[in-house]
């Protein structure tokens, strides 16, 4: 018995060792009590970069932090004149590392992003015609993620503003994913049912958001016991907010789309929600919420407000 033990053990150690984990934690024990329990105040990072990063007609857009080879990851979207991107940071050093091209002109805006389990969302849209994009699922545990070839894509087209996918969130449930699309502004919330084993995605749901909601530039999905949320993040002058929003409860998806509740953060050293921004949950099942400034700098700064 104790022989085939260790044998399991040392099957799992080899298998973490030629396929390292890379997963995004999105469940809490109680959210709405995680989300009032996070500090409004920030802890600052300042990350030393040497990349000429292409944010000239544009600026980061979304944040995720994962864990790569046993190293922590911050991925960092962003648009430009001519194309998509993601800049990686080396969060153990500080330091960013590369820039991975995700496509090139029309397709210029890659905006919020989500991980979720092995996989990365990304909303990638033509903002200049505003009338296409594309809603792409990488798998960032395979070397086609560096290849910048996703997974599943769905394309999106139609009227004006309306299929733009500027804020995207994912949430791994039990047999397949739910993904969730904003639009322009998020003006419309498109949800999709996505089962990238067998390539395979329906939308289920289309909400038109209420005019007193904020324009999220980022939306990231979250889980408890109970129910799915929505955090969509925005800013208004100096102040990060986020917003609380149920979305269903857990079993068959049943949209409810009830904001609950909403948070101000304070902003130092440019950091902007209506740049980059993002959850986490960490192992421990803490809640986390990630900014960045806008702009590159040599000197970018990063803010994690982290639950009490």
């Amino acid at each position: 018995m104790q022989r085939n033990f260790l044998a399991v053990i040392l099957f799992v150690l080899v298998i973490q060792l030629h396929f390292p984990i890379i997963v995004s934690g999105q469940y809490v024990k109680d959210i709405p009590s995680a989300f009032k329990a996070l500090h409004s105040e920030p802890e600052v990072f300042m990350i030393e970069n040497e990349i000429k990063v292409p944010t000239k007609s544009g600026h980061f857009q979304g944040v995720q932090l994962i864990e790569q080879d046993g190293r922590k990851k911050l991925l960092i979207s962003g648009s430009s004149l001519s194309k998509s991107y993601l800049l990686q940071v080396d969060f153990e050093s500080q330091k960013s590392e590369k820039i991975i091209v995700l496509m090139e002109d029309p397709y210029r805006h890659a905006g919020g992003i989500q991980a979720s389990d092995t996989f990365l969302a990304v909303g990638i849209e033509d903002n200049f015609a505003k009338t296409t994009s594309k809603v792409c699922l990488y798998n960032i545990h395979d070397k086609s993620f560096e290849n910048s070839n996703p997974i599943i894509k769905i394309d999106r087209f139609g009227e004006e503003k309306r299929y733009t996918a500027g804020a995207l969130g994912l949430l791994k449930m039990e047999n397949e994913f739910l993904a969730v699309v904003g639009n322009w502004d998020c003006r419309n919330w498109d949800f999709y049912q996505i089962d990238p084993d067998q390539d395979k995605h329906k939308m289920v749901h289309s909400f038109e958001a209420p005019k007193d909601w904020g324009s999220y530039q980022s939306i990231n999905l979250i889980k408890d016991q109970e129910a799915i949320y929505a955090i969509g993040f925005y800013q208004k002058e100096k102040r990060g907010f986020a917003d609380l929003i149920l979305v269903s409860k857990l079993g068959e998806f049943k949209a409810i789309m009830e904001k609950v509740d909403s948070k101000a953060f304070h902003c130092k050293n440019n950091v902007d929600f209506n740049g980059a921004a993002g959850l986490q949950v960490d192992k421990k099942g803490k809640l986390h919420i990630w900014s960045t400034q806008k702009y590159s700098e040599k000197k970018i700064a990063i803010s994690s407000y982290s639950q009490q």
